[in-house]
């Protein structure tokens, strides 16, 4: 079995693995960086440590929505770097057992999102996208 944190997008829930989560935050100032890319929406200061945060909505190629109560920041530590994800919410874990995980296979006219989900996990008759950080956060390892 493994844990994921649950990151709402709308209606979508995409899964993040727990080992990967620092803290889940609320919305908080960001200040904004120059000639960044877009879904790069700048940086905060976390308990004196500044990081990188981008907006999950964007780097999907969806559109971006004005944050309410419920918005978050959850703060990643992946690939020796800490980077926060914006994202509608997330407030659930979920244990979803390896043999409920299926890998995906996409072909090149499939939606822009699909490159950054390599897998789909089940629980009853719920799906969770698993999200590559590796390709979401466009690390070359």
């Amino acid at each position: 079995m493994s844990l994921y944190v649950i990151a709402k997008i709308g209606e979508e829930e995409y899964a993040l693995d727990i080992e990967k989560v620092q803290t889940i935050e609320k919305i908080m100032p960001i200040t904004r960086v120059p000639q960044s890319d877009k879904h790069v929406k700048g940086v905060i200061n976390l308990r004196g440590e500044i990081i990188p945060v981008i907006s999950l909505r964007e780097k999907l190629g969806l559109e971006e929505k004005e944050y309410d109560e419920n918005t978050r920041i959850i703060v990643l530590k992946a690939f020796d770097m800490l980077v926060g994800m914006i994202v509608d919410n997330a407030n659930e874990v979920v244990d979803i057992a390896e043999e409920n995980i299926d890998t995906l296979t996409f072909n090149e006219n499939t939606e822009e999102f699909s490159r950054y989900v390599s897998k789909v996990g089940k629980i009853k008759d719920k799906v969770f996208l698993l999200l590559d950080l590796k390709r979401l956060l466009d690390i070359k390892v």
